[in-house]
């Protein structure tokens, strides 16, 4: 019998260590002991991000598939043939029946955005009617010679998709993500390079806003990005904010975290003195009034002195350039790359307020020295 086949997004360790125990069966609970039911954005989040782990390992080894090893007999004695189970092949089908699935057969994917790595697997094997089937349905049994076309098949995909990856459009796409880290690090440091033109002394707040344990495999991108609104929304209205000069945020996403905010805020170091105070009043206003009690936060500029070999929270003045030094390598780790919030989110995941109008004119005051005076 001829086969005739249906016409039809921590450390990298942790994170394979962690995605692997939810493919394998891991049942998640509460603190009760009693198990929990996920939300579907949860799992496609997770899948979508245990599927890049797993090609870039692909792309790194760059297996193929052995025919001989492959193709038993259906049933002993039978002149049919099945692929037998083995890694690559259960790899390849796994890969295939999430990003399809997502990408193709649903309207999931307009949620998200493949990676360069899935991108290019999709055009290697969107058409593969044997992963379709075994996929979607069930492997199928075949003559040998069929069996023997599909390893063929299967392995040319395999070498097409590895070839494909060595073109100049995959390189381009692949540094996308350091494009963007670049872009944002320059942004942010333009904007307190304007801060300090028109203030002499800034007083740095930085608190990460993000969700409880409990509740941030439910928060999807939609809700994180409104309780953010709601939030900038309260710096034109809110006293907290009457002395902030200015502000950048980035979106980050962890499996166990889910979506989360790193703030950073600047105001007028002759104003305000109290940064401790300041980023709890902060984190406060997200963990209840924003966010309906379902926040959590972590003041970033508590016991600062003793957690950052380079501190640069609190304040600031304009001749401190240690301290300011340590302020552009907080820049530097505010703008890293990361390739989770990229294909989760088809929207901004950082942004800086505007910067202020240089003075123009004669500066009032004490003349500045520069820092070989």
């Amino acid at each position: 019998m001829n086969y005739t086949p249906h016409d039809d997004t921590p450390t990298d360790e942790e994170m394979l260590d962690w995605l692997g125990g939810l493919h394998g069966g891991e049942i998640i609970t509460n603190a009760l002991g009693q198990p929990i039911t996920m939300p579907s954005d949860y799992h496609w989040r997770n899948d979508l991000v245990w599927v890049d782990q797993q090609l870039k390992t692909l792309a790194t080894h760059r297996p193929m598939l052995d025919a001989q090893r492959l193709i038993q007999p259906a049933a002993f004695g039978s002149d049919t043939v099945a692929l037998a189970s083995d890694p690559l092949l259960d790899q390849l089908t796994t890969i295939y029946t999430v990003l399809v699935a997502m990408f193709h057969e649903t309207e999931i994917g307009r949620h998200y955005r493949p990676s360069p790595f899935a991108t290019s697997f999709l055009w290697a094997f969107h058409p593969c009617a044997y992963l379709h089937e075994t996929g979607f349905h069930q492997p199928p049994v075949m003559s040998r010679q069929a069996a023997e076309h599909v390893v063929t098949d299967l392995n040319r995909r395999l070498e097409a998709w590895y070839q494909n990856m060595k073109q100049k459009n995959f390189t381009y796409e692949c540094y996308r993500n350091r494009r963007n880290s670049a872009n944002n690090y320059k942004s942010l440091c333009e904007l307190m390079d304007a801060l300090f033109e028109c203030h002499s002394r800034l007083m740095v707040v930085r608190v990460d806003l993000g969700y409880s344990e409990f509740d941030s495999p439910y928060i999807d991108y939609e809700t994180a990005r409104y309780h953010r609104e709601q939030l900038c929304l309260a710096f034109n209205i809110h006293p907290l904010f009457n002395h902030l000069l200015g502000y950048a945020w980035k979106l980050e996403w962890q499996p166990k975290k889910g979506f989360h905010y790193h703030f950073i805020f600047f105001f007028n170091g002759h104003q305000c003195r109290e940064d401790i105070t300041q980023a709890r009043l902060i984190g406060e206003m997200w963990a209840n009034a924003m966010t309906g009690g379902q926040g959590h936060y972590y003041n970033c500029n508590l016991d600062a002195e003793q957690r950052y070999c380079d501190n640069a929270m609190g304040c600031i003045d304009y001749h401190d350039f240690e301290k300011k030094r340590g302020l552009y390598w907080l820049a530097k780790y505010l703008t890293k790359i990361d390739e989770y919030a990229a294909m989760l989110v088809n929207g901004r995941t950082f942004q800086t307020s505007r910067k202020p109008a240089l003075p123009q004119g004669p500066r009032m005051g004490r003349p500045r020295q520069s820092a070989m005076a």
